[in-house]
Parts: C-alpha cells; sequence; structure tokens
C-alpha cells in the first residue's frame, strides 16, 4: 500500500508536526479540524456553534482537495471540549452526515487554545 501526503492550497495548514492529510491504498486519513478560520489562523468564534461549523468545514475542504467527501466518511473522532455540547454535536453531526453517518467516538478532552472541538476523520478515496 501506498502512502502519500496531500497537500493542496485550499486545505488548512496544519498547526504542528504533521501532515493535515494523507492518502494510503484508497483510504484518506484527516488529522483534526479545528474551529479555526485558515485565513486569519484564529478561531472562528467563542460559541461551541460557531467553531463546530468552522471545523465541518475546514473538514469538508480537506476531503474535497484529496478526492473524497463527507458521503465518502467511513469513521470520525470528534475531539469536545465540554461534555455539555453534546446534544449540539449531534444535531449538527445530522445537518453534515444525513444519510448513513459514519462511525464516531466523542473523547470528552482539554483542546488547546480554547477550542471546543476538532474533528479527525478516515474517508474513502475516489479513484
Amino acid at each position: 500500500m501506498k502512502k502519500q501526503v496531500v497537500s493542496h492550497p485550499d486545505m488548512p495548514d496544519p498547526y504542528g508536526a504533521y501532515s493535515t492529510v494523507v492518502r494510503a491504498g484508497d483510504f484518506i486519513f484527516v488529522s483534526g479540524q479545528a474551529g479555526i478560520d485558515p485565513e486569519t489562523g484564529t478561531k472562528a468564534g467563542e460559541s461551541f456553534e460557531a467553531q463546530a461549523r468552522q471545523a465541518f468545514k475546514n473538514l469538508n475542504s480537506c476531503l474535497e482537495c484529496s478526492n473524497s467527501s463527507m458521503g465518502d466518511v467511513v469513521k470520525v473522532i470528534t475531539w469536545l471540549g465540554d461534555a455539555n455540547e453534546r446534544a449540539a454535536l449531534n444535531e449538527l453531526f445530522a445537518e453534515y452526515f444525513p444519510d448513513e453517518p459514519p462511525a464516531r467516538s466523542t473523547p470528552i478532552v482539554d483542546l488547546p487554545m480554547g477550542l471546543l472541538l476538532s474533528i479527525e476523520a478516515t474517508a474513502i478515496a475516489k479513484s
């Protein structure tokens, strides 16, 4: 199986020593996408909804730039900064994955920079 780091000017840049997206065979692995506006490098807002929508937007951008889509996602880990936001996350998850949603894990963690959500995904790559 061949491994390839995917880069594209429309994808958010990584915030450390890791790749934003790696393709391995027919799978796309997207590193955690947070509620950070890629143009400014700052939080998309203080509210959970603003940050979560930006995180989903960032994830979608990574997938599209990698020849995949939200509909091709098979597994996500949603790193949640506040357990009280589970219901809001479930509503957004249903909005962004309306049909055959992927498997999901949701650990509650202390995210840096006051972030409230980070989304990591594994998707099927289109040929």
